[in-house]
C-alpha cells in the first residue's frame, strides 16, 4: 500500500514537474543581424500575450515560455521572425533588414501608424535618448536632434522655461509654442511668470514637469498634415509624449536609474578688460562715498596696487580682484533617482515608478525639488476589450528663483557689472548674506536704490513656488469585430500653484518691504469617442483604415492674487503682517467641441492616400445673434508612394518613398476676444445707487474668427546599402491667413484699439535628416547623423494701415522686436549710428571733441530668429563600451546684447581700452560731418563720454548670433551579461555625461548667444544681463533586476 501510494505520488510529481516545465521553460539566446552583430534592445515577445523582454547590450535575452508557444523577435528596421518553442532551451535568431520600412510611430490622437503609409514628416525620438543625458526640462533634450524644431532653453538655470518653435512662427502675436500631448491628453504649457523690460522671474512652463525617466518616446508632428486632427490648436505643431509601460518585463522587473550632474559656471566667453579699475575720468575713488558711486564705473585709473578706499570704508590695494562670477556662483548639483517596478502577463502589464530630483542651482540659495509618481497599466478585459490607464502625480518646490532683465533684485546684473578692482565678497556684509548688523536691512554697496547688493538680492528676496499636478488618462478599446472597434478616452491635467514673491524689509527702493502672493488652479479635461476599422479589405488590393468620432476639451483657470505693502514687524514675511493690503480674483473657462474623422486607403501596400477632417466649435467665439460662425472645418490630404515596392531600382536602393500633403489648421481661438460690450460696477455709489461703466478700451468685434494656416509639404525617404544610409528630405510652404491683430480706432469713439483678422505670414523651408552606418562589425559599430533646417519667413500683412507691429523691448528701450511688412519675422528695429555712404560712423563736434551721431529714427538692425540650424551626431560601440556626441548650431540670426552695450558705457568692455592704454589717447574710427577722417585724440574723460554716447545707439549691441557648440557627450560601459550570471542583476551600465561643454564657434562677445531672459517669441533676439548657461558633467548608473 505504501509502495502504491509512493508510486502515485511520484507519478503525480513527475506529471506536475513536466507540466510546470511545459509552462515555465526558460528560453535564452542571442538576437543578431544578418552579419552576426548583436542587436541590443530587440524585442522578444510571446505571441498573443504581453509577456516580453528586450535584449541586453550584447543581444542576449532570457524569457519564460511554454512548449508550443510562438516567440516573435523584432527590431526597428528588420523583418520580424517567429519561432515555435520546442524542447531546446536555447534559441538564437538572426534578423534580416526590412527594406519595406515597417516602422510604427505614434501620430495624432495617439494612433500608431506604419511610417511607409505616412504622407508627411514625423520624427520620433526614443525615450532612452531623452533620459541618457537628462535635463531638468525634458524638452531641452531634443535640442539639435529634430530638423525643423528650434529649441532655446532659458538662461535662468534649471527652472527656466523653454522656447520651442516648429517650422517658423505662425502668428504675429508671438505665441508660437506647440501643443503638447501626454498619453493622449493635451496639457497646459503656460508660463508661470516671466521677465520683461522691467524685470521679473521665470517659474517654468508646463512641459518642465514631465519626468525624462518616464518618457518612452516623443513624436514631433511638424506639419499641418500630421497635426490636422488637432484642428484649431495645431497651428504651431504638436509634440506627443508617450510614457513607459510594463511591456517587456518578465515577471516582476525592477529598474533603478540614478544620475548625478554638476553644473559649473561656463565663464570661458566672459572677457572684460581687467586693466582699469573703479573711478571716473581716469581718477581713482578718494573716499568711501566716491567708491560707492563708482562701483559700476570702470573708468578709474590704471590698477597698479595703490591703496584706495572702497565702498565699505576699508582701503585696499587697487588691483584686479578676479572674476566676481566665479566667486558668486557655485557648482550646482542635480541628483535624480528613479525606481520602477514592472510586471507583465498574458492579460496585461503594469509599471509603477517614483522619481526624486533634488537640484541646487548655480545661483546661491536657489533650488528645485521635484517628486514624481507614475502608474501605467494596460489590461485585457476578456478577448476584445483593452484598458489603458495612466496617471502622473508631481509635487514641485522651487525656491530662490533669480530675477532677470532689469536691475532691481537682479543679482546677475550687479555681479557682472562690478569694476575689476572690486571684490564681490566685500559686499557680503557682517552676516555674509548681504545684510547689515540687524540681519534684515540691505548692506548697501552702491549708491543707487534700484540696484541691489547681489548677496542681499539672492539671499533675502523671495521668489518661491509650490506646485502640485496630476495628469491622468484612461483609454478603453472594444473590438466589436475583426474589422470594427470603438475607442473612448478621457483625461485631465490639473495643477495648483502657489507663488510667493517678496521684496524684503530693508530693500533700498522699498524700505518697508512688499509681498505678492498668487494662487492659481488650472483644470483641463479632454474626452473623445471614436469608431473605426483597421486594415479593412475593400477589394483584393485595396485596404482602408478609418475612424470617425467626437471630442471635447474644456479649460478652466482661477486666480487669487494678494498684495501687501509695508511690513508691520520686520522679518516676518506674511501678507497679514502688512499695512496696506489689496487683492483680486480672476476666473476663466472655455470649451472646444469637435467632430472629426480620418481615412487611410492603401493600394497593394505601396500607395497610400490619407484624408482627415475636423470641425471645431468654440465657446470663445460664441455670442447670441452673432452673424459669423463660431466653428470652422479643418482638412488635410496626404499621399505616399513606396516606389521601391513596385519598381526595380537596383541592388543598392533598399527603400524609396515619395510623399506629399496639404492641410488646413488654425490658431488663436483659445483666447476669449471682446465680442460684445462688457460692464463693471463702480466702487462708489451715487446717492445710494450703484453705478456702472463700460469696461476696457477695445472696440468689440463679433466677427472675429480663428486665423487659418494652410500648408503644403513634399518629401522623399530613401534607404540604401541595406539600410546603411538613410535620407529624409522635406520641403514645406505654409501661410497664416487672417491672423488676429490690433488695429487703430478713432479717438472720438472713446476706444483706443480693436481686433481684426488682417495679419498674414508665410514660412517656407527645407528639412534634411541623413544617417550613415559606415562600420558595423561584431566588435565595433559607428553611426553618424546630420540634420539641417533652413526656414524663410515673411510678414505679408500686419494691420489696417500696413504699419509695424511692435512686441517687446529691453530695459535700454532703444530697440524692439518688430514685425514689418515685406521683411522676415522678428526684426530687431532700433536706433543706429549715422553713417556716410561708405559705412563710416559720422561724428559731431558739439562738445569740443568728436562723438558719434545717433539716428533716433529706428531701422532694421537684424533679425532675432535664426533661420538655419543643424545637428551633427555620432554614436560608437566597441564591445561593451559606447560613446556618443551631439554638435548643435544655429546661423543667420542676430541678437541685441544689452550686456555688451552697457559694458561699453561703463568702461568694462575691451573695446574701451585702446592700443597703448587710455592714457595714450584714443582716436575714434569714422569721419566728421564734413567727411574728413576723425583725427582728434580723446583724453580719458572724453573717452568716457564718447563711449557713454556710443552705447546710446542700439546698433552698438547688435551681434551675429551664429554659434556651434558641443551640446552633449557621453561615454558608457555595459557590464557583460556573462559577468552577471549567478547574480540577481539582469543588466548594469554606467555612463559619464556632459552638456554644453564648450563652443566650437561663437560670434557674440562675453555672453552665451542663448542667454535670453524670456522664452516668448516676443523677445526673440533680446538679451539683457542674462545668467550664464552652465556646462554640465555627470554620471549615470542603470540597473535592472
Amino acid at each position: 500500500m505504501k509502495t502504491q501510494i509512493l508510486k502515485i505520488c511520484t507519478s503525480f510529481l513527475l506529471f506536475f514537474a513536466l507540466t510546470i516545465s511545459a509552462y515555465a521553460q526558460q528560453i535564452s539566446g542571442t538576437v543578431s543581424d544578418e552579419n552576426g552583430v548583436p542587436l541590443p534592445g530587440a524585442t522578444v515577445l510571446v505571441d498573443g500575450t504581453s509577456i516580453g523582454v528586450s535584449t541586453d547590450f550584447d543581444g542576449n535575452y532570457s524569457i519564460d515560455a511554454s512548449q508550443g508557444d510562438t516567440l516573435v523577435y523584432s527590431f526597428v528596421g528588420y523583418t520580424s521572425q517567429s519561432v515555435v518553442v520546442g524542447t531546446s532551451a536555447s534559441v538564437n535568431v538572426s534578423l534580416e533588414p526590412d527594406n519595406a520600412l515597417d516602422e510604427v510611430v505614434v501620430t495624432a490622437l495617439g494612433i500608431k501608424r506604419n511610417t511607409k503609409a505616412l504622407g508627411y514628416s514625423v520624427t520620433e525620438v526614443d525615450g532612452d535618448e531623452m533620459s541618457s543625458n537628462p535635463s531638468t526640462n525634458a524638452i531641452n533634450a531634443l535640442q539639435g536632434k529634430v530638423a525643423g524644431v528650434n529649441i532655446t532653453g532659458s538662461a535662468m538655470g534649471a527652472k527656466g522655461s523653454s522656447r520651442v518653435v516648429i517650422r517658423g512662427s505662425s502668428s504675429l502675436g508671438g505665441n508660437d509654442q506647440p501643443l503638447y500631448v501626454v498619453d493622449g491628453i493635451t496639457i497646459n504649457n503656460s508660463n508661470l511668470g516671466a521677465a520683461g523690460m522691467w524685470g521679473g522671474t521665470d517659474f517654468g512652463d508646463g512641459i518642465s514637469s514631465i519626468n525624462p525617466d518616464e518618457i518612452q518616446s516623443v513624436s514631433v508632428l511638424k506639419g499641418g498634415a500630421a497635426a490636422a486632427l488637432y484642428g484649431s490648436r495645431a497651428a504651431n505643431g504638436v509634440i506627443i509624449i508617450t510614457t513607459k509601460n510594463g511591456l517587456g518585463s518578465e515577471g516582476v522587473g525592477i529598474e533603478i536609474n540614478s544620475t548625478a550632474q554638476f553644473d559649473m559656471l561656463n565663464n570661458s566667453i566672459w572677457d572684460p578688460q581687467t586693466i582699469y579699475g573703479s573711478g571716473s575720468g581716469g581718477v581713482v575713488p578718494a573716499s568711501a562715498d566716491a567708491a560707492m558711486d563708482y562701483v559700476y564705473s570702470s573708468w578709474g585709473g590704471l590698477m597698479s596696487g595703490q591703496v584706495v578706499p572702497q565702498a565699505d570704508g576699508i582701503s585696499r590695494p587697487y588691483v584686479y580682484q578676479g572674476d566676481n562670477s566665479d566667486k558668486f556662483y557655485r557648482t550646482g548639483t542635480t541628483l535624480t533617482n528613479t525606481i520602477s517596478l514592472s510586471t507583465s502577463s498574458d492579460t496585461g502589464n503594469t509599471r509603477y515608478s517614483f522619481t526624486q530630483m533634488d537640484n541646487d542651482d548655480i545661483s546661491p540659495n536657489s533650488s528645485l525639488d521635484r517628486n514624481s509618481l507614475g502608474l501605467n497599466t494596460t489590461q485585457n478585459i476578456g478577448k476584445n476589450i483593452t484598458l489603458n490607464a495612466n496617471i502622473k502625480y508631481i509635487v514641485e518646490d522651487q525656491s530662490g528663483n533669480p530675477r532677470l532683465s532689469d536691475a532691481p533684485g537682479n543679482a546677475n546684473w550687479t555681479t557682472k557689472q562690478y569694476s575689476p578692482s572690486v571684490d564681490i565678497n566685500w559686499a557680503k556684509g557682517p552676516n555674509g548674506n548681504g545684510t547689515q548688523d540687524d540681519g534684515l536691512t540691505e548692506y548697501k554697496f552702491t549708491a543707487g536704490s534700484f540696484v541691489q547688493n547681489p548677496w542681499f538680492a539672492q539671499n533675502m528676496f523671495i521668489n518661491d513656488l509650490e506646485k502640485e499636478r496630476v495628469i491622468a488618462s484612461s483609454n478603453l478599446r472594444w473590438d466589436l469585430a475583426d474589422y470594427l472597434y470603438v475607442r473612448g478616452q478621457v483625461g485631465m491635467d490639473r495643477f495648483d500653484a502657489h507663488r510667493v514673491m517678496s521684496e524684503p524689509y530693508g530693500t533700498g527702493y522699498k524700505p518697508l518691504g512688499q509681498i505678492n502672493e498668487n494662487k492659481q488652479t488650472s483644470k483641463q479635461y479632454d474626452a473623445d469617442l471614436l469608431i473605426g476599422t483597421d486594415n479593412l479589405t475593400l477589394a483584393e488590393d485595396l485596404q482602408v483604415t478609418a475612424f470617425v468620432g467626437v471630442a471635447t476639451s474644456t479649460s478652466e483657470s482661477s486666480n487669487v492674487y494678494a498684495r501687501g505693502d509695508d511690513f508691520i514687524v520686520p522679518g516676518i514675511i506674511s501678507y497679514s503682517n502688512t499695512v496696506q493690503k489689496s487683492g483680486a480674483v480672476g476666473f476663466s473657462k472655455k470649451r472646444i467641441n469637435s467632430a472629426l474623422g480620418s481615412a487611410e486607403f492603401g493600394y497593394d501596400n505601396w500607395a497610400f492616400l490619407t484624408v482627415t477632417a475636423r470641425n471645431d466649435w468654440f465657446s470663445t467665439l460664441s455670442l447670441a445673434g452673432k452673424k459669423s460662425p463660431n466653428n470652422d472645418l479643418y482638412t488635410s490630404v496626404s499621399l505616399s508612394a513606396v516606389l521601391s515596392d513596385v519598381l526595380y531600382l537596383g541592388e543598392n536602393i533598399s527603400f524609396l518613398k515619395l510623399r506629399g500633403g496639404y492641410s488646413q489648421v488654425a490658431g488663436g481661438a483659445d483666447n476669449p476676444y471682446r465680442l460684445s460690450l462688457t460692464y463693471s460696477i463702480l466702487g462708489n455709489p451715487h446717492l445710494g445707487n450703484p453705478m456702472g461703466t463700460i469696461s476696457g478700451n477695445q472696440i468689440p468685434n463679433s466677427e472675429i474668427t480663428p486665423f487659418q494656416k494652410n500648408e503644403t509639404e513634399v518629401g522623399v525617404d530613401l534607404r540604401m546599402f541595406d539600410n546603411r544610409l538613410s535620407l529624409d528630405a522635406t520641403y514645406y510652404d505654409n501661410e497664416t491667413i487672417g491672423d488676429i491683430v490690433g488695429v487703430s480706432a478713432s479717438q472720438t469713439s472713446g476706444y483706443s484699439s480693436a481686433l481684426a483678422n488682417l495679419g498674414n505670414v508665410t514660412n517656407s523651408g527645407i528639412e534634411l535628416l541623413l544617417k550613415v552606418k559606415p562600420i558595423v562589425t561584431d566588435d565595433f559599430a559607428m553611426e553618424l547623423s546630420f540634420n539641417y533646417t533652413n526656414n524663410n519667413s515673411e510678414v505679408v500683412a500686419t494691420n489696417d494701415t500696413g504699419g509695424n507691429i511692435s512686441l517687446d523691448q529691453p530695459r535700454p528701450m532703444g530697440i524692439a522686436v518688430t514685425h514689418i511688412v515685406g521683411e522676415q519675422m522678428g526684426a530687431l528695429f532700433g536706433t543706429s549710428f549715422v553713417r556716410d555712404g561708405s559705412g563710416n560712423i559720422v561724428h559731431e563736434n558739439e562738445a569740443g571733441y568728436p562723438r558719434p551721431k545717433i539716428n533716433n529714427d529706428r531701422k532694421i538692425l537684424g533679425f532675432g530668429i535664426a533661420p538655419q540650424q543643424l545637428g551633427i551626431g555620432a554614436s560608437f560601440r566597441y564591445k561593451d563600451f559606447n560613446a556618443s556626441f551631439l554638435i548643435e548650431g544655429k546661423s543667420g540670426g542676430s541678437m541685441y546684447s544689452g550686456t555688451n552695450l552697457e559694458m561699453l558705457g561703463r568702461g568694462l568692455h575691451k573695446m574701451t581700452v585702446p592700443t597703448g592704454g587710455r592714457e595714450a589717447g584714443f582716436v575714434p574710427n569714422g569721419v566728421m560731418e564734413d567727411g574728413t577722417p576723425v583725427s582728434q585724440s580723446l583724453s580719458v574723460q572724453e573717452q568716457q563720454n564718447y563711449w557713454d554716447r556710443y552705447n546710446d545707439a542700439a546698433e552698438s549691441g547688435i551681434y551675429t548670433s551664429d554659434y556651434m557648440r558641443l551640446r552633449q557627450l557621453s561615454i558608457g560601459y555595459t557590464v557583460p551579461s556573462s559577468a552577471l550570471d549567478g547574480t540577481f542583476i539582469q543588466s548594469a551600465s554606467v555612463s559619464l555625461i556632459g552638456k554644453n561643454l564648450f563652443f566650437i564657434s561663437n560670434d557674440v562677445e562675453n555672453i552665451d548667444p542663448e542667454s535670453a531672459y524670456n522664452a516668448s517669441s516676443r523677445n526673440t533676439g533680446l538679451e539683457y544681463w542674462g545668467m550664464p548657461v552652465p556646462r554640465t558633467v555627470g554620471v549615470s548608473v542603470n540597473l535592472k533586476f
